[in-house]
């Protein structure tokens, strides 16, 4: 078993150098696309009765917040208590 420790920034989600996907700008442009559409069909806001009322600046360092969106990390970036979404359908113009 290895112990070996990697240094910061080292995952690479599409690989790289030789054995790099190549499908990796064809993905991102997908992703871009269809976030694009979802953003245009779509409303969204922050559940009110989820949101807790907080006194929170923006300068505090992420570790000592308490707020109802805060971000903690992983591997991947997460919202520490979900993020609580009202999402409506767009209407027609």
């Amino acid at each position: 078993m290895c112990n070996a420790h990697l240094p910061d920034f080292a995952y690479l989600p599409f690989g790289g150098g030789a054995r790099k996907c190549v499908g990796d700008e064809f993905a991102t442009l997908e992703a871009t696309v269809t976030l694009a559409m979802v953003l245009r069909r779509f409303e969204f806001e922050f559940d009110s009765s989820k949101l807790a009322e907080t006194n929170v600046d923006i300068m505090d360092h992420p570790q000592d917040l308490d707020h109802a969106v805060g971000m903690r990390t992983g591997a991947t970036i997460h919202t520490r208590k979900g993020l609580h979404m009202i999402i409506k359908k767009r209407e027609v113009a």
